[in-house]
């Protein structure tokens, strides 16, 4: 027979054991809430890296046609082109202000719309105004780029000949580029020396170095305008300078100032207008100036600063040989809106055949023309002003 104390020694080991489960099991606890720790990091983590939805994508042609139309501009009055830069979408948007459009109210409500949509819009300087820009706005919206330009400009009339497409095969499309406000400084002619001969320059005939600078340019072998100043809309900025072409001058008054400004710049084939918005819509005055082109076997170029420009019918009822601008390359002097410009200007030439553009002797306007003209391709053809004047209408 078993002692009891023997029978006590017995129940010990089973004690031993629980409380050895007890540890073990408190270890495998400790070690899951740590597990557990780490994964509630690890999502935590990552819910912060994972990239949120995105904004809402914006029709910015939507948008800017519909603050537009408040104010009296049809939709019709509005392009939008869409292009990726950077790996990200850019909507240029166009709006061609009709007369009498409230421009700076548009700008405010435009402002107003793109804030209320979660992004900003806003207002940059223009190149050049003349009455022909009249705003430029620029921000993100809704996850994309928008530039949006207000011009005082019609819209560019709808192509509706398909002959020219036959035509077309054939031959390559025409563009002619003119550069404007040369006779500042001689520095122009090295830089243009990196352009085609076929780049015309106009050149300013009240300029520190105007005829020097024209002298040069005719030596390149390039064709010259003459950049003759015109009377400006409005007080706004400095005006056409020196010698320009007013409204209310007589016939002889005008006629002596375009004489005085072509012995300047000798050699010039034909003129353009600097400014103008006022003048070139004044028959009287248009008609003094034609008549001394007429004289000179001269052809003239309407830069079209306005809407009411009467410059290229004057000239034509007169009998003188005339084109009109099409595209402003340099209206916004950064790289994107200059090659998007020139875009412009290539499709415009396809579409009809020719096309005029005009741009500046800014140091970057050259630098993009220089990397950008040779690969334009065998279906556009970069020619003078003047070879457009044969059959033009």
């Amino acid at each position: 027979m078993v002692p009891p104390s023997s029978n006590k020694r017995r129940k010990r080991p089973p004690v031993a054991r629980k409380r050895g489960d007890g540890a073990r099991l408190r270890s495998i606890g400790a070690l899951a809430l740590v597990v557990l720790a780490l994964a509630v990091v690890a999502y935590v983590a990552w819910r912060v890296r994972r990239p949120g939805p995105g904004p809402e994508v914006v029709d910015a042609g939507e948008v800017v046609r519909a603050v537009a139309g408040r104010l009296g501009c049809g939709p019709e009055r509005v392009t939008v082109e869409t292009t990726m830069e950077r790996g990200a979408s850019v909507s240029f948007v166009t709006v061609h202000a009709p007369r009498g459009f409230k421009t700076e109210r548009f700008v405010l409500d435009l402002e107003a719309h793109a804030h209320n949509l979660g992004g900003r819009l806003e207002p940059r300087p223009l190149t050049e105004k003349g009455g022909y820009g009249l705003a430029r706005l620029e921000g993100d919206v809704g996850g994309s780029r928008w530039r949006v330009l207000v011009l005082g400009d019609e819209p560019p009339p709808a192509v509706k000949r398909p002959e020219a497409a036959v035509k077309l095969r054939a031959s390559a499309a025409r563009l002619a580029i003119v550069l404007d406000d040369a006779g500042a400084s001689i520095d122009v002619l090295r830089e243009t020396e990196v352009l085609p001969p076929t780049i015309a320059v106009a050149v300013l005939p009240n300029a520190l170095r105007s005829a020097e600078v024209a002298r040069g340019l005719g030596a390149q072998g390039r064709e010259l305008l003459l950049h003759m100043p015109m009377e400006p809309l409005g007080n706004h900025g400095p005006g056409a300078g020196e010698g320009a072409i007013e409204v209310g001058l007589s016939g002889e008054e005008i006629r002596l100032r375009v004489e005085r400004a072509l012995g300047v710049v000798a050699g010039a084939r034909g003129m353009n207008n600097h400014m103008g918005s006022r003048a070139t819509a004044d028959p009287a005055a248009m008609r003094a100036v034609m008549g001394v082109l007429r004289a000179r076997g001269l052809y003239f170029l309407d830069s079209r600063t306005t809407p009411d420009s009467v410059a290229e019918q004057v000239a034509r009822e007169a009998g003188i040989p005339a084109l009109r601008r099409d595209v402003f390359l340099d209206l916004v002097s950064e790289p994107e809106s200059i090659r998007h410009a020139l875009e412009q200007a290539v499709a415009r030439a396809k579409a009809q055949g020719s096309a005029v553009a005009i741009g500046h002797v800014h140091p970057l306007t050259i630098e993009i023309l220089a990397h950008e003209l040779p690969r334009l391709g065998p279906d556009v053809r970069l020619v003078r002003p003047s070879e457009l004047l044969r059959g033009a209408s």
